[in-house]
């Protein structure tokens, strides 16, 4: 499954340039600032593609941002059968919850790979292998 913010940008992006059906404005993408305004938009519907339904919401401890119906949010998880707020809030009533999403890659960190990601680790075939005779030792 593609990642909800990546499709999001993707359509924002044929949104712009596409009307009809037809890509418009073919000229216009050779500048800087066509580029600027796609990215733009790519980003805001992405931004807004990354929150999520609370019955969606990770239930393992795993801290996520939470959306309150009040437009704030909090950090939370979720324990002892309800969500912890990092405020030392604890929310009983569901429906104060209405979206969340995982927290961001903090700076200079490596970021995390997608839980659907497969890692296939580098192979290296330039190294001599002992007791082998031949090309490769």
């Amino acid at each position: 499954m593609t990642d909800p913010r990546i499709e999001a940008a993707a359509r924002a992006i044929c949104a712009e340039f596409m009307k009809d059906g037809k890509a418009v404005g073919a000229a216009r993408l050779c500048t800087q600032d066509a580029f600027i305004d796609l990215a733009r938009v790519a980003l805001a519907a992405a931004d807004t593609a990354a929150w999520r339904p609370m019955s969606e919401a990770p239930k393992d401890g795993t801290r996520i941002l939470i959306l309150k119906t009040t437009g704030r949010v909090s950090v939370a998880l979720f324990a002892d059968d309800d969500w912890q707020g990092d405020d030392c809030y604890c929310y009983h009533d569901p429906d104060f919850l209405t979206h969340w999403q995982p927290l961001p890659t903090p700076p200079n960190a490596t970021p995390q790979a997608d839980p659907g990601t497969i890692t296939i680790p580098e192979v290296r075939n330039d190294r001599p292998i002992p007791g082998k005779e031949g090309a490769d030792g």
